[in-house]
């Protein structure tokens, strides 16, 4: 292909809600592809399409798409040697009888319904007519899958996974769900982590294969098998973290510490602004008060040399809890 020719307006590209995809993104998007089509010169639609970059390392024969930014749709047709793409929106493209061998897309993110123009409103209920508010992300996947033979790869807001605007959608994608992975570290130009799905049109298990993958380390973190919920949420994997262990009396004896020189620092304020200031401040009255609540808890661990817990550890972790939040912070 020789050098890759990319159009990376970064000002456009953010009003767009737009990112640059890197290297490794675009690699992972090649092997996935490969795992499920394993076929040479394959035709390919991309209804975001940019200047090509995701489909930089597949070995196309020709890439249908359309995109709304002119310069990136001539460095697409510079970078790839047969091409068909439109300059308009995805939601003004229409093109009768085009099947292609995949749909691989990463469409702008959480594009407001109420921001496209009364026509592009138009096309899309047209098709989906329950669709009248929130997000059009699910709007891409939905209108590009009718071009592709069988399966369709997106990169998406995690957003989709689980807002409740998007819950038609997922409904509608249902078993034809294949993979369901988490990519860190995906884009040049943010570090959000973002959804990348495989769909497949003719499956109906309800198996999910599931991973993560980070692109800057160029590797897998953790992969898993789930099963599709009835409620339609799409639960992303995630990799147990390990909680650091606390050593309670190191904390607890910081924790005196600090509430023994307030204790301390508040007295000599009060002093000072009864010198200084005549204030009318009770100090002797505040340090008999101070000095009836130690007598009290004198008299408790005095009683809890013989004390035997019958509380449980989630009793215990309650009152922990109850008794922290009641410390002034």
């Amino acid at each position: 292909m020789g050098n890759f020719k990319e159009h990376n307006n970064r000002e456009i590209s953010k009003k767009l809600a737009e990112y640059i995809t890197g290297i490794e993104l675009r690699k992972y998007v090649a092997r996935k592809v490969k795992k499920y089509i394993n076929t040479e010169n394959l035709t390919v639609f991309d209804g975001a399409v940019g200047s090509g970059q995701l489909e930089q390392f597949i070995n196309l024969s020709i890439l249908y798409g359309v995109d709304v930014q002119e310069n990136s749709i001539n460095s697409a047709r510079e970078n790839f040697e047969n091409t068909e793409l439109e300059i308009k929106s995805f939601f003004e493209y229409e093109k009768e009888n085009l099947i292609v061998d995949c749909v691989i897309m990463n469409p702008p993110f959480s594009i407001k319904f109420k921001d496209l123009s009364e026509q592009e409103q138009k096309n899309i209920q047209k098709d989906f007519e329950w669709k009248k508010s929130g997000c059009v992300d699910d709007i891409f996947v939905l209108k590009s899958l009718k071009y592709t033979k069988r399966f369709g790869f997106y990169i998406l807001f995690p957003g989709v996974g689980y807002r409740k605007t998007e819950q038609q959608f997922r409904k509608l994608i249902g078993h034809n769900l294949a993979e369901l992975n988490r990519i860190d570290n995906a884009f040049t130009d943010t570090n959000i982590s973002v959804l990348f799905i495989v769909v497949d049109k003719n499956k109906i298990t309800e198996k999910v294969y599931r991973e993560i993958y980070d692109c800057k380390l160029d590797k897998q973190i953790l992969e898993d098998e789930w099963t599709l919920e009835d409620d339609y949420s799409w639960q992303q994997l995630q990799e147990e973290r390990e909680v650091e262990e606390v050593d309670i009396n190191t904390l607890n004896t910081h924790a005196s510490e600090l509430w023994i020189n307030g204790v301390k620092k508040n007295l000599e304020l009060d002093l000072f602004l009864v010198q200084e200031c005549n204030a009318n401040i009770d100090i002797l009255g505040n340090i008999k008060r101070l000095k009836s609540i130690c007598k009290e808890f004198e008299r408790k661990l005095r009683c809890c040399r013989n004390y035997r817990s019958s509380m449980t550890t989630f009793e215990k972790q309650a009152k922990l809890i109850s008794l922290f939040d009641a410390v002034p912070k």
